[in-house]
């Protein structure tokens, strides 16, 4: 009877050691397919948000400082990132807007599309280093379709990259896509009216 117990042992050992061969080589498998699909790029589709190589209507604002700003026209590259209350992705890329911001010689805003005083209690206490506006009006005039979204906008304030946005790789991609088509079209002498 005790070699039976002893075989059972041994068995019941050499299929836990199969088990751990097998998920490993799972857990393998796994990250060559992590690595082949890759980190995707910012969602930028042709119909959705303000067109590409258009200009913005500038629209006046206030931030929550009641410093006046001006989102789209022509002056400094504008980076707008448009955020809600409660969205969690939003959280992950608030942090990040500034940097990839000064990195690319770009302003960056957050906007809103709340009223001031929901705007102020929603973002006020977070301290962050881009002006927070909030402006319903410019969520609706440039067509944003839902949180996060980034527009890259160019000197001219035409509009060289939009999409929705998950992260900051993606935040990054948007923002050197609108430098290198800013760059073609100044190449390419083309002049766009804002």
């Amino acid at each position: 009877m005790e070699d039976w117990w002893a075989v059972s042992y041994i068995a019941l050992w050499l299929l836990v050691v199969t088990l751990c061969v097998v998920v490993v080589a799972l857990a393998r498998q796994i990250g060559t397919l992590h690595l082949r699909l890759g980190p995707r790029g910012a969602l930028e589709m042709d119909d959705e948000g303000p067109p590409l190589g258009e200009g913005l209507i500038p629209i006046e604002a206030t931030d929550l400082d009641g410093r006046p700003v001006a989102l789209g026209g022509q002056g400094v590259p504008q980076l707008l990132l448009f955020v809600s209350p409660g969205c969690q992705v939003c959280e992950t890329v608030l942090p990040s807007i500034a940097a990839v911001a000064e990195a690319a010689g770009m302003r960056p805003f957050v906007v809103t599309d709340l009223d001031a005083t929901e705007t102020a209690l929603s973002f006020s206490h977070r301290g962050l280093s881009a002006p927070v506006v909030a402006s319903p009006e410019a969520a609706r005039a440039y067509a944003i379709p839902g949180t996060p979204y980034v527009v890259a906008l160019d000197e001219l304030g035409v509009v060289r990259a939009k999409g929705t946005v998950n992260n900051l790789e993606q935040m990054e991609g948007l923002v050197d896509t609108g430098k290198r088509r800013a760059e073609e079209a100044t190449k390419g002498g083309v002049q766009v009216d804002a």
